[in-house]
């Protein structure tokens, strides 16, 4: 026959274990749900510096950028009419795990210049193993691209061990051509970093978007950069910078996400005392 009491005083640690872990779960999901997972962001603690991207309007001024790092970055830079140059679209201080997809819209002025050609492979492909796939829409934005956005788009599917990458250095290298004399300014949106599991880098907000700082340059064709008060110094202080995406998103769950974890823990406390009294 079955010992009834037997049974009960050995399930009795058993249905314990069970309501603890099940009381644990309900509290970490809540709390996931109100802090959100781990994520790369913007700034790191103790000091390390914040992660950043920007135009650099002469990369090759000395010293030059290589794919994987910077030298001095121009706000600025005069240029004649009918000149072909370089820009980078460049990041600094990516951390681990590393680098894996990047996209940006350049918005330039585009009865000033126009895109004549891109390359991302620069420090997306200085990784051992890396594979590096252009990924910019040939729709709408073909070359030359005479509009005044140009949005490249580019992933490393490379495979090997360390082909991601960290650290700082060249994105993206923007070809453009002057068309005519005045200033002209080169402005970056809506830029999206990704990780090897591609989740964002730096999006602070869950939108997708870098929230870091974003650093503008403008080229001055057939005109001084001092004119209207900027400067040709290697400083990107000489321009405003911006930020993407800064506003936080309303969560109007928290306080029922923090209600529901409170009434977990009175709900596991009253359980566990009515078990002693037991």
């Amino acid at each position: 026959m079955l010992n009834t009491q037997r049974l009960t005083d050995r399930m009795r640690p058993i249905a314990r274990r069970v309501m603890t872990k099940a009381w644990l779960a309900v509290a970490l999901a809540t709390a996931a749900a109100i802090f959100g997972s781990p994520a790369v962001g913007v700034a790191s603690p103790n000091g390390v510096a914040a992660i950043a991207v920007g135009i650099d309007a002469n990369p090759g001024a000395t010293p030059a950028n290589t794919a994987t790092s910077l030298g001095t970055i121009e706000a600025c830079r005069v240029v004649t009419n009918g000149d072909t140059f370089t820009v980078d679209f460049y990041v600094q201080n990516i951390p681990g795990p590393g680098l894996e997809g990047i996209q940006g819209s350049l918005h330039y002025t585009s009865t000033k210049l126009k895109v004549t050609a891109s390359s991302a492979s620069f420090m997306l492909a200085a990784g051992a193993g890396s594979s590096v796939t252009d990924l910019t829409n040939p729709s709408t934005d073909s070359l030359p691209d005479t509009d005044g956005t140009f949005t490249p788009i580019a992933a490393d599917f490379g495979s090997g061990a360390s082909h991601s990458e960290t650290g700082s250095g060249v994105l993206v290298r923007v070809t453009l051509q002057a068309i005519a004399n005045g200033a002209a300014s080169l402005t970056l949106t809506d830029v999206k970093l990704a990780d090897p599991s591609f989740n964002p880098i730096g999006d602070t907000n869950a939108d997708g978007i870098f929230d870091g700082p974003v650093s503008n340059a403008q080229i001055r064709i057939g005109q001084s950069c001092s004119v209207g008060g900027v400067s040709e110094a290697p400083d990107v202080a000489g321009l405003p910078q911006i930020t993407a995406h800064t506003t936080e998103h309303a969560r109007p769950w928290l306080p029922l996400a923090a209600a529901t974890t409170l009434l977990a823990v009175a709900l596991a406390a009253a359980w566990r005392g009515r078990r002693r009294a037991a």
